[in-house]
């Protein structure tokens, strides 16, 4: 540690202000980096989104092409008069596009030597599907239709996995932004899914129409089809609102053309449904409902390419702002650390200018030259130091006496010094001598100073002769009146106890008329409060008794109710029975028909089954009302007995509470009796009150008064004890005759 001090005590100040620079700016190069490094993360993370998303296009056209050729080869397969033409140039398509996407799988990314397949992970898996295009591709003339189909449906599934696992791995299903997480859900995940869905609809539908003719099995997955393309349709319109609701400049672009896509690809699901499905066969051809399903597929691929577009350049904006983020820290940084450099150049080059400058004045007076002085070239510490230099060699230069000079001045004092050392020992009769040297001045006010002091000693003898007389005198005087004082402050003290205790027993009685008070007003308050309570019982009653009315008529209207219930349960009844008969009659037609009418038979059974039921429930029912009607009436004369008693309560209310209004008022008149006790009892406190504190008052001057006259006895003494002692002291003192001390002064005031 004391090596390290001595180091940097060795250091010149230049080199200790780039030190400090150093150690206090080297937190910022690490923070840059650590910000740079961040910044450079997402740069590169969004990069690769860029190329997962480049990647996803020549994907979406292989499954495009694959589900063309799934529908044209299923419609070749299923009619006889179908050419392979068609079939042929899907499959040509099919294999265009692949190699398409085997060429950018090969490709080499911007970044280095790595490419695309090699980044993302996809050669394996796009090979694979090429190999399994290539036998399907082979077998399909030939084929069953049906296996043709699925075979188709799996390989087509393989492709949108491999666009699923693009977007994992290039970061796209892990975008931070709101907006581009859902446009990247509506390009990875919901677009190739509906596409597929109506892909599988076109297939199945052109063929159904080709055949004219559908089963069971066909019939169930093309509804499932439908609704699952119907709700997906619906998912992808608003997870386009929520992003274009996030960002305005989205909505503006595109949200127009979307929103038709989408509705398009709906209404080609929609045909379906009311022209296909609810019909059970096709009213159109093969190739109307190929073509209209052909172009919700292209509008649905719009949408995909416009999507698609739309995240592509969120991403490069996003890129692009945090590289800019990144360029700007950077420049900042660069841009400081050259400021701070230059500024401790100039700092430091300003301070060493500064300290040479002084190190030289220092080294001029080092060798005697007194007029050297130094230039001042700053305002800060330094310059006010080589200022501060300056002024004192030009206090110094007037200080420097020659040697001659101060010999004088040295004599003259000694000579002085003999002439004053009598005053030390007390003589007050010898005086300096006044000379025109330096110590002419000193010598003469010194003596004035003894002329003084012997004025100043003679009255300090004749006052101290006074003081002590006059003590005495005042001693005596103060020491009979403190007696006095004393016995003063006892009577008053005596008088001052009893008033207290008159004041205790005052306030007692006024603390228990105040309470008589207070109770009192709590008697009216209570009475007050019954009177209320029993106002608000009658209120209560009266309520009560409009209730019970109310609920009278209600019930009155509940039996008139049950009787239009047991008219309608005689109308069941009799429906009942005209069913009964109803099914007896069909139950003879179905025995005149034969084998014919056997189902009709149980048909009617089951109606006659039916009418027994309804008519037992009728009787249940029939029940139920008059057993209503019976509680009725009975409730009906408790609820007007309640309101008798009610009206009789009321009535008792009424009197209880002019009982109590009686009572209020006589507690009223007590409260004021008392309170007027009350109010008397403390007027009479607050007087003995006042009294007995003006006593305390006058016990407390007393006693004052009398510690002042002791205090005075003592102070008085101690004034005779000090003059003496000063009388003493000043015995000492020699004084010459009065018609010397004059000549004296005025001589020397002459000599000078």
């Amino acid at each position: 540690m004391k090596s390290n001090l001595k180091l940097l005590q060795r250091l010149r100040i230049w080199q200790k202000l780039v030190l400090i620079a150093v150690f206090m700016g080297l937190p910022i190069p690490i923070i840059t980096y650590l910000y740079v490094a961040e910044k450079n993360v997402a740069i590169n993370f969004a990069q690769k989104e860029i190329y997962g998303a480049e990647y996803l296009a020549p994907l979406k056209a292989v499954a495009k092409e694959m589900a063309r050729h799934r529908d044209v080869s299923n419609n070749f397969l299923k009619s006889s008069k179908a050419a392979p033409g068609p079939m042929n140039d899907a499959a040509r398509a099919v294999d265009q596009r692949l190699a398409e996407a085997e060429e950018l799988d090969q490709k080499n990314v911007a970044a280095g030597k790595r490419n695309y397949g090699d980044l993302l992970q996809t050669t394996g898996r796009l090979r694979t599907i090429k190999q399994k295009w290539g036998v399907l591709k082979d077998k399909t003339v030939g084929s069953p239709p049906n296996d043709n189909f699925v075979e188709h449906t799996r390989l087509i599934a393989e492709v949108i996995d491999l666009i699923k696992q693009a977007g994992n791995q290039s970061n796209l299903t892990f975008d931070q932004g709101l907006d581009s997480y859902y446009l990247m859900d509506s390009v990875i995940n919901q677009i190739p899914r509906i596409a597929e869905s109506v892909s599988r609809l076109r297939g199945l539908g052109s063929g159904i129409a080709l055949s004219r003719r559908m089963g069971q099995e066909e019939l169930t997955e093309i509804t499932n089809l439908v609704a699952q393309a119907q709700g997906d349709l619906n998912n992808l319109e608003r997870t386009f609102n929520v992003a274009h609701d996030y960002n305005a400049s989205l909505k503006e672009k595109n949200a127009s053309q979307i929103g038709i896509g989408i509705k398009e690809a709906g209404a080609f699901a929609n045909m379906t449904d009311r022209r296909l499905v609810r019909a059970r066969a096709a009213d159109l051809t093969a190739q109307e409902y190929l073509n209209a399903g052909t172009q919700a597929i292209d509008r649905l691929l719009q949408v995909d390419e416009l999507a698609l577009g739309d995240l592509q350049t969120l991403i490069k904006a996003r890129m692009d702002k945090v590289r800019l983020e990144r360029n700007v820290v950077l420049w900042l940084t660069l841009g400081g650390l050259l400021l701070t450099i230059l500024v401790v150049f100039v700092i430091a080059r300003s301070i060493a200018r500064q300290a040479n400058g002084i190190t030289g004045l220092i080294a001029e007076i080092d060798q005697g030259n007194l007029d050297a002085r130094a230039e001042v070239l700053s305002g800060d510490e330094m310059g006010r130091t080589a200022m501060a230099f300056n002024q004192m060699l030009d206090n110094t230069r007037g200080l420097v006496q020659s040697r001659d000079e101060r010999d004088q001045i040295q004599r003259s004092i000694v000579k002085l010094l003999d002439e004053v050392s009598g005053v030390a020992k007390g003589d007050l009769t010898s005086e300096a001598e006044v000379t025109a040297d330096i110590t002419g001045a000193i010598a003469d006010a010194f003596n004035y100073m003894i002329a003084s002091l012997r004025q100043l000693i003679s009255k300090v003898q004749n006052v101290t002769s006074q003081v002590t007389s006059t003590a005495s005198e005042t001693q005596t005087a103060a020491e009979r009146l403190a007696q006095g004082s004393q016995d003063q402050a006892t009577q008053i003290t005596n008088t001052s106890s009893a008033i207290n205790e008159m004041t205790s027993s005052i306030l007692k009685v006024a603390e228990n008329a105040s309470f008589s008070a207070s109770v009192a007003e709590l008697s009216v308050n209570t009475a007050r409060k019954g009177g209320d309570a029993v106002q608000n019982t009658v209120k209560g009653m009266s309520r009560i008794q409009e209730k019970v009315r109310e609920t009278g008529r209600r019930i009155r209207q509940l039996g008139e109710r049950s009787q239009e219930i047991e008219e309608i349960v005689q109308l069941i009844d009799e429906i009942a029975d005209r069913t009964g008969v109803l099914a007896l009659n069909a139950s003879i037609q179905a025995s005149a028909a034969g084998e014919a009418g056997q189902g009709f038979a149980v048909v009617a059974a089951e109606v006659e089954q039916l009418a027994g039921r309804s008519a037992e429930a009728t009787k249940r029912i029939s029940n139920l009302v008059k057993a209503i009607q019976g509680g009725t009436g009975e409730a009906i004369a408790a609820m007007e007995e309640t309101s008798r008693e009610v009206i009789e309560g009321a009535k008792l209310a009424h009197q209880a509470g002019d009982s109590l209004n009686e009572i209020g008022a006589v507690s009223n008149q007590l409260a004021e009796l008392v309170r007027a006790i009350s109010l008397a009892c403390q007027q009479h406190a607050r007087n003995s009150e006042v009294v007995s504190r003006t006593m305390a008052e006058i016990a407390t001057i007393s006693n004052q008064t009398t510690s002042g006259v002791i205090q005075s006895a003592v102070t008085v003494k101690s004034l005779a004890e000090l003059a003496d002692e000063l009388r003493a002291s000043v015995a000492s003192f020699k004084l010459p005759h009065d018609g010397a001390n004059g000549s004296n002064r005025n001589n020397g005031r002459r000599r000078l």
